[in-house]
């Protein structure tokens, strides 16, 4: 195999497939990136076995063939080299990398001991607009459980279709504690009513993806979603991923979100979430407990620790509500206010033993859920 290209698309490349390679001490080859020339470019590869991304890399091909090296050695030495043109030539067990004043040599494995790379035969993919996905997982995807007791809630739900209505896409975590939903609008191509539960670690990648591309002029503005029953496919530009999906129904959640409240007010998220901050520095640990309380026309953030003391903050509401109090884990409060991206937000409320729904003031199609601590 011999490739040239330029040092800036080899860069990117590799900054995109390098993070799925890893150590494995029954398959070493799993820390490798397989390189394969594809037509007139080269194609990068790596996989875990659970997940696998390809990116198309332009270029010359001087002669066709294929080769794996160490990924992280090699994503790191690239990142070195100046800007301009890399050729890239195998050499029997290694790779060798010329560039203008610089020749190494970085020994590699066959390609035919690489894993095989999954190619799915899929329906016409859903269109996604790139932005409002990557924006999308941001708001859903930090609630995702880490436990492994529950496999169906250690992923996000993602529902086309169907729980929002025709054109759209509902995603949702939840690790029982609080649950996140963004629904966005799809772009057009399949029609057909469709769910799974993507795996948090893989759709993580697919935010990372959608926002590796460095050139504005070059970065596509949709993403392709496509699936089978056991694995999907996003495919952005010149990346692709797939992944398995996680079997199992995810919990119909929609029943619990309360559609009634009697207290709601409208509130600046920045005020919100340094009262917050300010509360959690006297809750108690472990607990992380903070009372929110509403009264006289006056929100009231609070707590106390026999070991630390106690703080209130108070907020002056523009709106005449009804008194009601709610104790909630502040962590919880905090990560769903980080990920409003609006300056003001709606805080709904129905009593102290039922679930608050915070949501930003514009809607958006995005909403909140924590469950309270109850005293």
């Amino acid at each position: 195999m011999i490739f040239a290209c330029t040092q800036e698309n080899l860069a990117q490349g590799l900054g995109l497939v390098g993070h799925i390679a890893g150590k494995n001490a029954n398959l070493p080859i799993l820390g490798n990136v397989l390189m394969k020339t594809d037509g007139g470019n080269l194609r990068l590869s790596t996989t875990n076995l659970e997940m696998a991304v390809s990116v198309l890399i332009r270029g010359r091909v001087e002669q066709p063939g294929e080769f794996t090296v160490p990924a992280k050695l090699l994503m790191e030495y690239v990142a070195l080299l100046p800007n301009g043109k890399i050729e890239l030539i195998v050499d029997g067990d290694a790779l060798e990398i010329k560039t203008e004043g610089n020749t190494t040599k970085m020994k590699g494995m066959a390609a035919a001991e690489y894993p095989l790379l999954p190619k799915l035969a899929t329906e016409e993919p859903y269109k996604l607009e790139a932005g409002a996905l990557r924006q999308a997982i941001s708001q859903v995807a930090f609630a995702v459980s880490s436990s492994d007791s529950r496999p169906e809630l250690s992923g996000v739900s993602c529902y086309f279709h169907g729980l929002g209505g025709p054109n759209t896409l509902v995603m949702a975590a939840t690790d029982s504690y609080r649950l996140s939903e963004r629904v966005i609008t799809l772009q057009g191509g399949n029609t057909k009513e469709q769910k799974c539960i993507v795996p948090a670690r893989a759709i993580q990648e697919v935010a990372r993806i959608l926002s590796a591309y460095k050139d504005e002029m070059a970065t596509p503005e949709e993403a392709s979603w496509s699936m089978t029953d056991s694995q999907f496919v996003l495919t952005f530009g010149n990346v692709e991923l797939v992944s398995r999906l996680i079997e199992g129904a995810f919990p119909d959640y929609r029943q619990i979100i309360p559609t009634q409240f009697r207290t709601a007010f409208t509130v600046t998220r920045g005020e919100l979430q340094k009262a917050f901050k300010a509360a959690s520095l006297f809750s108690k640990q472990g607990l992380f407990d903070v009372h929110v309380a509403v009264e006289n026309g006056a929100l009231k953030i609070s707590s106390s620790d026999t070991g630390t003391g106690a703080h209130t903050t108070t907020i002056a509401l523009a709106e005449s509500v009804e008194p009601n109090k709610v104790t909630l884990n502040y962590r919880y409060v905090s990560d769903g206010l980080s990920a409003m991206g609006t300056d003001t937000v709606r805080f709904q409320m129905i009593d102290g033993m039922n679930p608050v729904v915070i949501t930003p003031a514009n809607g958006e199609g995005f909403q909140y859920i924590v469950m309270p601590i109850r005293q």
